[in-house]
C-alpha cells in the first residue's frame, strides 16, 4: 500500500492545469537532478512505510488507515480555511494544525529509520530517562526494570514499537503546547512574480521549541506561506520584512531540505534546485522530542 510521507492533499495547490505538479529530482543512472510532471498520487510516498509486521491483515494498515488518514483529512479543512483568507482559528483547529505539522517531521522514510533505530538501542540498552519511566508505570507482576521487559521475546517488537512510537511523537503534549499558542501568521506572496515551492521535508524550524525565539514555516500554496513564532514581536517583524526576500530564503530553505523531491508548479526552478538541492539539514522530531521530554 502506497503511504504518502507528503499527502496528496498538500501537494494540490501546486497543480497545474494538466492536475499534474513538477517534480525536481535525481534521476538514475547519472543521478543528475531532472523534473518532470507528477500527479500527487504517484509522488511523496512509500509503500509500506507505516505497516505493522506480524499483525493480521485487519490490523496492517492501522496507522495509515485510523491515524494518519485522520491527521490529514482534519487539516486539510484546517489549510482551506487559511488558504481562503479565514485566519481566526478555533483552539481545536489549532490543535489539528499543529499535530499536522509534527507528522511532517516524523513520517518521513529518513526520520522513520531514525527512530527505528532510536527504539531498537533502547530496547538493547534502555537509557535512565526509560527505566525512570518504566518504574512510575511498572504494575505488580511485571519484570523489576524495562531491560528485563524488553528482553521479554517478541517477534516484530521493536519495528511495530518504533511505528507506533511515531504517532505519539506526532501527539507530543510538550510540543503541541508550544505550537498551538505560537503567533500563527499567513502571509500572501500572490503580488510577486516569483512562487513559492515546496519539497518533501517542507516544514522549516529556527529555533522555536528549544529555544524562546524562532520560528516554524510552511508554504501552503505557491502564494500563501504559513508561519509561527514564539514572540509576537518576531511576527511583527516578519510583517514589514520583503515579501521578494521572504519567498527566496523560502525556496532555498524548501530545496536546501529537499531529500529526494523539490516541488513547484512549472520547470523554472531547474537552476536553484540544482545548485541548492539536500545541502540543509531538515528538523529531527525523534531529536527534539529527547530534548523536551524528560
Amino acid at each position: 500500500m502506497k503511504h504518502h510521507y507528503i499527502p496528496q492533499f498538500y501537494m494540490r495547490p501546486w497543480l497545474g492545469s494538466d492536475h499534474k505538479l513538477e517534480e525536481y529530482g535525481r534521476v538514475p543512472p547519472t543521478m543528475q537532478i531532472k523534473s518532470r510532471r507528477r500527479g500527487p498520487e504517484s509522488t511523496g510516498y512509500e509503500v509500506d512505510l507505516y505497516s505493522l509486521p506480524g499483525v493480521n491483515d485487519a490490523a496492517r494498515q492501522d496507522v495509515e488507515r485510523k491515524f494518519l488518514s485522520k491527521v490529514d483529512t482534519s487539516a486539510a479543512k484546517v489549510r482551506d480555511k487559511m488558504l481562503a483568507g479565514e485566519l481566526v482559528l478555533t483552539d481545536g483547529e489549532r490543535y489539528v494544525w499543529a499535530r499536522f505539522l509534527l507528522s511532517l517531521l516524523i513520517r518521513s522514510p529518513d526520520e522513520m529509520a531514525r527512530l527505528k533505530a532510536r527504539v531498537a538501542d533502547i530496547f538493547t540498552n534502555p537509557d535512565e530517562q526509560t527505566e525512570r519511566i518504566y518504574a512510575r508505570i511498572r504494575q505488580e507482576g511485571q519484570p523489576a526494570t524495562a531491560l528485563e521487559l524488553l528482553q521479554t521475546p517478541w517477534p516484530n517488537g521493536q519495528e511495530v514499537s518504533a511505528i507506533l512510537t511515531s504517532t505519539t511523537l506526532t501527539q507530543n503534549e510538550v510540543v503541541l503546547h508550544r505550537a498551538v499558542n505560537m503567533t500563527w501568521e499567513v502571509f500572501d506572496t500572490s503580488q510577486l512574480v516569483r512562487r513559492l515551492i515546496t519539497s518533501d521535508r517542507p516544514l522549516v524550524m529556527t529555533g522555536a521549541f528549544p529555544r524562546l525565539s524562532g520560528y516554524i514555516a510552511l508554504p501552503i500554496s505557491p502564494t500563501k506561506l504559513f508561519m509561527a513564532f514564539m514572540l509576537e514581536d518576531d511576527a511583527a517583524r516578519m510583517e514589514r520584512y520583503p515579501r521578494s526576500k521572504l519567498v527566496r530564503e523560502m525556496n532555498a530553505s524548501q530545496i536546501g531540505q529537499g531529500v529526494k523531491h523539490v516541488y513547484a508548479l512549472d520547470g523554472s526552478n531547474i537552476a536553484e534546485v540544482r545548485r541548492g538541492m539536500s545541502k540543509r539539514p531538515s528538523v529531527s522530531l525523534v531529536e527534539l522530542s529527547r530534548r523536551l521530554v524528560r
